[in-house]
């Protein structure tokens, strides 16, 4: 509550201060001050949920939820497709950060991770194929910081394809699949940099400040491909990137596809935004993938609306950590994440 009257007192003492130089553009009035609350309290920003760790990334907190509505969605699910003998694999995409501790020095109380570790035991215990990728991220002994933009909440495409070539190995491990996971290789993309080349949705929202812009890295495979997209034959490129009408993150597309170069795997993929340089990339070693993002669709059964005629023998639910506990808040974007069924149909 101080940071957020703090944060009103800037902007009334912006106003007083630009309110009669720039009556004739608000959008210089947004800059400066803006500019004049970032030099005073970057902290400033907190009432709208946006902390700043080191070097301006910035942390946004979740509140603790029971992770009973999510437990109680998957094991509805779980039944539907193992009576179907479909394959199920929840993955935990990693947040911007795997220490929820990184609050405690802005007062906050945060448990985004510890939310997706109360889940992922509840699920393992059920049966679920479960992957952690913040597990992989120590495994492989990777910086959080260096897979996620500073000014945006998604993770880099790079980390994207990253995630992608694990994700294809717990297909491997737990569902049947035969990938060649040297496909995601980096040898085999092009990687392409472009320096201080935008700024992400959280950035945004500090219009004028001096935040630093993020770097953008484009990554296309380097060999031939070739897809059904729509009816129409296209390749990865450009049936998939590149929007320049569009934020960068946005570029790539999770899209409805078919890789006529493999001849196995039909998936059912629900996801969230990360996954625009996921899905993609996954899309390179399966035959078919569908892609879901639950948020968008109406209340339905997605069991009996997409899946039982679908012919997929592998549903893949993959999601960042804040999603879980966003159906405690109506007011969520995230609400329906979890809604694979009707209201009152999970038990």
């Amino acid at each position: 509550m101080k940071q957020i009257k703090l944060s009103g007192l800037l902007a009334f003492l912006c106003f007083v201060i630009f309110a009669v130089w720039v009556p004739a553009d608000p959008s210089i009035f947004v800059k400066l001050s803006s500019k004049v609350i970032w030099t005073i309290d970057k902290n400033a920003y907190s009432g709208i949920g946006i902390f700043f760790y080191d070097n301006d990334y910035i942390v946004t907190p979740a509140p603790e939820t029971s992770t009973d509505y999510e437990f109680e969605q998957m094991m509805t699910l779980k039944e539907k497709l193992d009576a179907d003998g479909i394959e199920l694999l929840y993955v935990c995409k990693p947040t911007k950060y795997l220490d929820d501790s990184i609050f405690d020095q802005f007062g906050e109380k945060n448990y985004c991770n510890r939310n997706a570790d109360k889940l992922l035991s509840r699920l393992d215990a059920a049966g679920v194929h479960t992957l952690d990728l913040r597990q992989e991220i120590r495994n492989d002994g990777l910086d959080i910081y260096q897979m996620f933009y500073r000014t945006d909440h998604h993770w880099t495409v790079p980390a994207g394809k990253w995630g992608t070539s694990k994700i294809a190995r717990a297909l491997n491990e737990d569902c049947g699949y035969g990938i060649d996971l040297s496909i995601y290789d980096d040898e085999n993309y092009i990687f392409k940099t472009t320096p201080e080349a935008w700024y992400g949705e959280q950035g945004e929202k500090l219009n004028g400040s001096d935040l630093k812009k993020d770097d953008y890295t484009l990554v296309t495979p380097d060999f031939d491909t070739c897809y059904t997209i729509g009816g129409e034959q296209t390749d990865f490129v450009n049936g998939f990137i590149y929007n320049p009408d569009t934020c960068y993150h946005y570029n790539y597309h999770a899209e409805a596809c078919i890789n006529e170069n493999v001849p196995e795997g039909n998936i059912l993929f629900l996801g969230d935004s990360y996954d625009m340089v996921t899905e993609p990339f996954l899309s390179l070693s399966v035959h078919q993938i569908d892609f879901l993002l639950m948020r968008n669709l109406p209340d339905m059964d997605i069991y009996e609306r997409f899946i039982r005629e679908g012919g997929y023998d592998t549903v893949v639910i993959c999601y960042a950590p804040f999603m879980i506990g966003a159906h405690d808040d109506e007011e969520s974007a995230n609400y329906k994440m979890f809604a694979f069924m009707p209201d009152g149909s999970a038990t």
